[in-house]
């Protein structure tokens, strides 16, 4: 339980320095930024209290818009994604393991298609939240799906780099 603690406090300090130092300065033809501090809320337990999750997905949000200047945006895309995440886990979980309570996500536990489609749905959910919230308006329609794709696949490049490392480290 401690182990755990601080595994997850370890990698929520690790991303949130991450995406402030380094990966909100990437920006790709001035449209896509990568937001890999989402993994931490798609890897999490899925024995693991709901409430907290929401919580910690909250915390993250705020500490982000905190680092980028925003009014509350990822922290309201991170509590949805936080809501979200039992959802899309429950609908990847091979059949074998259902009834297994302490299910990590994973490329080693729900497969590598599996995992894919998990983390693009979790991707996808909190970006197309994020940029609404952000442009608030229609106007631009071409411009808000440019940034929610532009953003959506370089995040899942860096989401499947941190979870090779963390296969990698397990072994």
């Amino acid at each position: 339980m401690i182990y755990d603690v601080v595994n997850k406090t370890l990698w929520l300090v690790g991303l949130v320095l991450l995406q402030a130092l380094l990966f909100n300065k990437i920006t790709v033809a001035g449209v896509a930024i990568p937001l890999p501090y989402i993994y931490l809320l798609i890897t999490w337990n899925r024995d693991g209290t709901r409430w907290i999750l929401l919580l910690v997905g909250f915390l993250l949000g705020l500490i982000i818009d905190s680092f980028a200047n925003l009014p509350g945006i990822n922290a309201a895309s991170c509590v949805l994604l936080a809501m979200m995440q039992p959802v899309y886990l429950n609908m990847f979980i091979p059949r074998e393991l259902q009834d297994e309570r302490s299910l990590l996500p994973s490329i080693s536990t729900i497969r590598w298609d599996g995992f894919l489609l998990f983390a693009f749905l979790c991707v996808l959910t909190h970006h197309i939240t994020m940029v609404i919230l952000e442009y608030f308006s229609i106007n631009d329609l071409g411009g808000m799906l440019t940034r929610i794709v532009g953003c959506s696949l370089l995040t899942m490049a860096f989401i499947l780099v941190f979870e090779l490392l963390r296969m990698k480290g397990r072994n």
